[in-house]
C-alpha cells in the first residue's frame, strides 16, 4: 500500500471538485463503497455478466475479468506478439503435432496453492473430455488429442492436425484443479463461485448485479503486484451519466465497458483539464446479422425468420442500400472506417479490402436486383415475395442502451424504404436480444465483436461445425448459423498453413466468400473512443504500445496491470510501470525477427 494514498486521494478529490464546476455529477446508483486506505481503479460499465466461467464467456465484461483473473500459457503482448505467460518456453515437434511447454516455476494460485503442469493438463483435459466445454470451443477443442503433465513443470499437448497459430494465440485460461475438480459440472454457467481463484494480477471477489464488480490485486502475482489495490467496475445505465461521473472525478475510465464514447462525448471531455481523451484505431466491427438460416446440424429448422431473407438477392439488395461511409461520417463523426470483412484494418495482414467485389451504395442498383427477381411493390410501396405475396417487412432489433445503433436504424429504415423494404426497429435490452438471436426469433439484428491477431476464432464462429444441435438457443458457438462447405475447407487449410503470406490469402478468400453470401452485413470498424482521469492514473500501457487503446485490449489487460496511482513509486523511486514498459519495448524489438524461431523454441522474456 502506498503510504501517501490518503493524502493523494484528498488532493485528487479537491481538484476534481474544482475542475468539474458547472458539470452535472451523476454517481452510479449502486456504486461500490471504497476503503479509504486502498488505491481503487474505477471503470465504468453497463454490460451485465453472462458468466464467470472462463470456458463460456462471450461478453466484453467477462472477457476482461477472465483476462485479469486467469492466465494463458502464452499471452498476447502489447503489440499483439506472443510472449511467455504461465509457460516460460515451448517447443514444437517436427511434425507439428506435439507441443511441450515448460511451466513457470514458483507460480501460485491466489489462494497460495502451487500452480503446476497438472493444473494445465486438467484445464486442457476439460476441453477434450467435458462434452459441453468441448462443444462450446469446438473449433479449437476438436483438434486436441491429449493433454499430459509429465512432471510438475512440463506439459505436453498433442494435436490431430498441426495448428501452430492456434496453439500460441488461443486464449485457454488455466484454472486450478484443486478448485474446479470439486464442481459437479464445470461447464455450468454458475460453476465458478466467488471469490474466484486464479493466477492473474487481479481476482474477482465480489459482484452485485447492475451495481459493481470488484477485483482485488493478487499480491503474489509472479510478475509483481499491480499498482492499484483493486479494480472496481461501477455500473451506469447511460454513457452520459458515466461521462458526467468522469468529469466529477467519480470514475476513472470510461470506454469500452460502456460500448465506447460518441464524438459529442469525447468533445465534451476534451475540455476537462484532468481528462485525457483517446480516439484510436480499434479492433472491433459493428454488423447486421440476417436471419437467413436458423437450422441445426441435422437440418432441423427453428425460429421465425422472414422467408425472404433466405434469398441471397434480398440480402444483397439490403447490403447495396446502405451508405456505410455516411454512417461513419455522421454516426462516428469520422472515427472509424467502412467495413468489408470480419478482420479490421488494424490487422493489416489478414484484412480484406473487398477488391472488385466491393459493394457500393446504389439505391437504383438495389431496386433493379429486386425487380429482376420478381419482388413487386404493393399499393403501400412495400415489395412482396413472388409466389406467396408475403410483404417484405422485417423486424429490426437494436441494443436499447446504444444510441449509435438507434441512429443507424433510422438511416437504414429510410434507405431500405427507397427499395421497397419495410423494417420495424425495436430497442431491446442486450441479454434479451441475444436470447432472441440464438433462438432464431428475429429478422435483422445488430451485432459486433472485437477481433484478435489470430483470425481463426472469429472465422470459426461461421463454420458448419458450430451449428447448434438443439433448437432451444442454449448452444451459442455459431454467430449466425452460416454454413458453407467451401468456407469450411478454406478454414481448415488456413489453420494448418505455416507460411504467413499463404495463410493470409486463405483468410482473405474466406472473407470474400462470406461477403458474397451475405449472412452478415459489416457496417464499420469502430475507433476506440475512451477517456480517463490522468490526475488519478499514470503509466498505462496501451495496445498497440504506440498510439493504442487503453480499454478493449486483447489477451492481457496491460493497461490495468501497469496502471499506477498518480504520484506513486516504488521505494527505489522508479515506478513499476517504467520497468514493465521497458521490458515490453524490448520484446517488441525482438519479436518480429524471432516469430518462427519462437514456434520451435521460445524462452522467457527480459522481465524475468
Amino acid at each position: 500500500m502506498n503510504p501517501h494514498a490518503l493524502t493523494r486521494r484528498l488532493l485528487a478529490a479537491a481538484a476534481a471538485l474544482l475542475m468539474s464546476a458547472g458539470a452535472l455529477a451523476v454517481a452510479a446508483p449502486g456504486a461500490a463503497a471504497q476503503e479509504e486506505d486502498k488505491d481503487t481503479l474505477l471503470i465504468a460499465t453497463n454490460q451485465e455478466v453472462d458468466t464467470f466461467n472462463p470456458f463460456k464467456r462471450r461478453f466484453v465484461i467477462t472477457y476482461e475479468t477472465s483476462m485479469m483473473t486467469y492466465e494463458t500459457l502464452v499471452r498476447i503482448g502489447a503489440d499483439y506478439e506472443p510472449e511467455p505467460g504461465l509457460a516460460t518456453e515451448w517447443e514444437e515437434s517436427e511434425d507439428g503435432l506435439t507441443w511441450t511447454f515448460t511451466i513457470r516455476d514458483g507460480a501460485t494460485w491466489s489462494d497460495g496453492e502451487p500452480l503446476t503442469a497438472e493444473d494445465v493438463a486438467y484445464t486442457y483435459g476439460l476441453l477434450i473430455e467435458n462434452q459441453a466445454i468441448h462443444d462450446w470451443n469446438i473449433d479449437f477443442a476438436g483438434n486436441l488429442v491429449s493433454a499430459e503433465a509429465t512432471d510438475e513443470t512440463t506439459f505436453v499437448l498433442t494435436l490431430a492436425e498441426p495448428s501452430p497459430w492456434d496453439v500460441l494465440t488461443r486464449e485457454v485460461y488455466i484454472v486450478p484443479e484443486h478448485v474446479w475438480s470439486t464442481y459437479a459440472d464445470p461447464s455450468a454457467d454458475d460453476a465458478n463461485q466467488l471469490p474466484l481463484v486464479g493466477s492473474g494480477p487481479f481476482q474477482v471477489t465480489e459482484y452485485e448485479t447492475d451495481e459493481f464488480i470488484r477485483l482485488e490485486a493478487n499480491e503474489s502475482y509472479w510478475e509483481g503486484a499491480p499498482g492499484f489495490d483493486e479494480v472496481v467496475y461501477d455500473y451506469y445505465t447511460e454513457t452520459d451519466a458515466a461521462v458526467a461521473a468522469l468529469e466529477a472525478g467519480e470514475v476513472d475510465i470510461v470506454g469500452n465497458g460502456m460500448g465506447g464514447l460518441n464524438p459529442a462525448q469525447t468533445e465534451a471531455l476534451a475540455s476537462q483539464d484532468h481528462v485525457t481523451v483517446n480516439d484510436v484505431e480499434g479492433r472491433r466491427y459493428v454488423s447486421l446479422t440476417l436471419n437467413y438460416n436458423s437450422v441445426t446440424q441435422d437440418g432441423t429448422e427453428f425460429g421465425d425468420g422472414h422467408p425472404a431473407l433466405k434469398d441471397p438477392v434480398v440480402r444483397q439488395a439490403l447490403h447495396m442500400a446502405l451508405d456505410k461511409q455516411a454512417l461513419v461520417d455522421t454516426v462516428l463523426d469520422g472515427s472509424g472506417t467502412p467495413a468489408v470483412g470480419i478482420i479490421p484494418a488494424i490487422f493489416e495482414q489478414y484484412h480484406w479490402d473487398g477488391g472488385d467485389q466491393l459493394v457500393e451504395f446504389d439505391i437504383e442498383g438495389a431496386n433493379a436486383l429486386l425487380d429482376e427477381a420478381g419482388y413487386v411493390r404493393g399499393d403501400d410501396g412495400v415489395r412482396t415475395m413472388p409466389g406467396t405475396g408475403e410483404r417484405l417487412s422485417f423486424r429490426f432489433y437494436q441494443h436499447a442502451d446504444n444510441t449509435a445503433y438507434a441512429t443507424i436504424a433510422q438511416f437504414a429504415t429510410e434507405w431500405w424504404a427507397e427499395i421497397g423494404i419495410e423494417v420495424v426497429p425495436e430497442a431491446i435490452e442486450q441479454s434479451a436480444l441475444n436470447d432472441l438471436a440464438y433462438l432464431g426469433e428475429f429478422d435483422i439484428a445488430f451485432s459486433g465483436w472485437g477481433v484478435g491477431p489470430n483470425p481463426t476464432e472469429q472465422l470459426g464462429m461461421h463454420t458448419c461445425a458450430v451449428l447448434p444441435t438443439l433448437t432451444d438457443g442454449t448452444e451459442r458457438s455459431s454467430e449466425n448459423n452460416y454454413c458453407n462447405p467451401e468456407f469450411d475447407a478454406l478454414h481448415e487449410q488456413q489453420k494448418v498453413e505455416s507460411d504467413p503470406d499463404a495463410r493470409a490469402e486463405l483468410v482473405k478468400q474466406q472473407q470474400a466468400l462470406m461477403y458474397a453470401d451475405t449472412p452478415v452485413i459489416y457496417l464499420y470498424y469502430q475507433n476506440v473512443m475512451e477517456a480517463y482521469n490522468h490526475d488519478r492514473i499514470t503509466g498505462m500501457t496501451t495496445q498497440p504500445s504506440e498510439g493504442g487503446m487503453v480499454t478493449g485490449q486483447q489477451g492481457f489487460t496491460w493497461s490495468y496491470y501497469t496502471a499506477q496511482p498518480a504520484g506513486a513509486t516504488e521505494e527505489s523511486g522508479v515506478p513499476v510501470w517504467v520497468w514493465i514498459t521497458v521490458g515490453a519495448a524490448v520484446v517488441v524489438v525482438v519479436a518480429g525477427g524471432i516469430w518462427f524461431a519462437m514456434r520451435r523454441k521460445s524462452t522467457a522474456d527480459e522481465r524475468e
